[in-house]
């Protein structure tokens, strides 16, 4: 008679496993919301025969889950790359066809010398098209939402192509957002959002991964919050949605990423024509269709980032092996929160990324230091402070918060420096910035006033 415990023991090793990999994605994901890096993230992971999503910090008054949904940035360029393969599989189109031969009559687009765009280059960053086109009339918290039909085929015309198709390796969301509206009308669809549902998220069963949200939808999304933990808006990426106009949940993209594993009938030729290197030129920067490839010439990977999102998305077909990362935050550390999940996954010793946690400083502390640091004649350092801490402004860039180490030491976020204040007394007499191996003093030239009490500063 058979024993209970051969068949439960391998029930017994799969939830240790899964109970294993959860404590190690808690290692490595924890100190990003502990710091205040991102006010939250959702960690999803395939392996095997194994799923575990994981959430972390917090969404209004509850945690985050499989279900709270983000803006994925250009993680979207994965499903273009999958629907153009998708339109060649059903014979709509050829992967070689020329660009403009699905422009509508009348519009033009440039080529260099006699030879066009093709399709495949615009997936995959070969086309020699700029990174984006005229922005003129962009608003900065929300850039593309002006970028109708209209003025991309009005673009199209004016925008040079500036070396030979297919030869050459250059990120372009204007490329990308070209290709996703010409799969869309090519097939007949209003838009890229229609063409995605009806290609992958309704066969995928992802209902939640779409450009335009429903009420219901909108309650459940994170809210958008820059690399310091301030509110910042969401994105509309127009006509160039197929470059990173997708929303998403966790529970959604393992969908999807399972379907790169193990493709079902309805998608498999297209899956795996996706998967294809079809660039593997120069910078060492090999191409599938939307699909970057990693280091090891296996791992397919994309990140993506909006105004107050961040997103990674990586699947290693020959192990099975997925990952995925969302957050409400412009960092770029998400990357290597998912590249350490990865590295895990396939054996790695992996630690967790070091994150600075900021210490409490009292406000008076922090107002001897305000004012005007000159580096060099006509660029200054402007230091201010404002209700959530000190924000360093350098002559001709924007404002950064920095994150305290101690009274007199301080960190960036958004660029690897960080900022030593010498004192004279109760009063900072110079800054020094640390930054690329180098220290710039830069001497205090202005003091901010204290207001007097019982006044209001402005």
């Amino acid at each position: 008679m058979r024993t209970p415990s051969l068949v439960v023991a391998p029930l017994l090793l799969v939830c240790l496993h899964a109970q294993n990999l959860a404590a190690k994605v808690d290692v490595l994901a924890k100190p990003l919301v502990d710091a205040g890096l991102t006010p939250s993230l959702v960690v999803g992971v395939l392996d095997g025969d194994t799923t575990l999503v994981r959430g972390y910090g917090q969404v209004g008054d509850q945690a985050p889950t499989g279900d709270t949904l983000y803006e994925i940035g250009s993680v979207s360029k994965v499903f273009t790359g999958l629907l153009l393969a998708d339109a060649v599989t059903r014979g709509i189109c050829k992967l070689d066809d020329p660009a403009p031969s699905l422009l509508p009559e009348g519009v033009t687009m440039q080529k260099w010398e006699t030879t066009p765009v093709l399709l495949w280059h615009l997936s995959t960053h070969t086309s020699g098209m700029p990174r984006l086109p005229d922005m003129k009339g962009s608003e900065a918290n929300d850039p593309y939402a002006h970028f109708d039909e209209a003025r991309l085929l009005a673009a199209l015309g004016k925008t040079r192509i500036r070396w030979e198709p297919g030869s050459k390796y250059e990120y372009s969301n204007f490329a990308v957002g070209l290709l996703g509206h010409l799969l869309a009308k090519k097939q007949g669809f209003a838009s890229f959002g229609e063409l995605l549902a009806a290609r992958i998220a309704t066969p995928l069963a992802m209902k939640d991964t779409t450009v335009l949200l429903s009420d219901a939808q909108r309650a459940r999304m994170a809210p958008p919050s820059n690399v310091d933990g301030e509110p910042e808006h969401v994105w509309d990426l127009a006509t160039l949605a197929g470059a990173g106009g997708i929303r998403s949940s966790v529970a959604d993209m393992l969908k999807f990423a399972r379907a790169q594993l193990a493709p079902d009938e309805a998608l498999a030729k297209a899956v795996a024509l996706s998967q294809q290197k079809h660039h593997d030129g120069q910078q060492g920067i090999a191409m599938g269709l939307g699909w970057h490839f990693a280091r090891d010439g296996q791992t397919r990977w994309h990140n993506g980032g909006t105004g107050g999102y961040h997103a990674y998305l990586a699947v290693l077909p020959g192990k099975r092996l997925a990952v995925c990362v969302l957050s409400n935050t412009t960092s770029g550390l998400i990357d290597g929160l998912g590249e350490r999940i990865m590295q895990h996954l396939c054996g790695m010793q992996v630690e967790p990324l070091k994150v600075e946690i900021p210490v409490a400083v009292e406000r008076a502390q922090l107002q001897r230091l305000v004012g005007k640091y000159l580096m060099e004649p006509g660029v200054t350092f402007t230091i201010t402070l404002g209700d959530r801490g000190l924000s360093a402004q350098l002559t001709g860039q924007p404002a950064y918060r920095v994150h305290a180490k101690s009274p007199t030491e301080f960190v960036y976020r958004v660029v690897e420096a960080s900022l030593t204040f010498e004192l004279a007394g109760d009063a900072a007499k110079a800054l020094v910035l640390h930054q690329n191996g180098q220290d710039m003093k830069c001497e205090r030239i202005e003091a901010e006033p204290v207001p007097a009490k019982g006044e209001d500063k402005k």
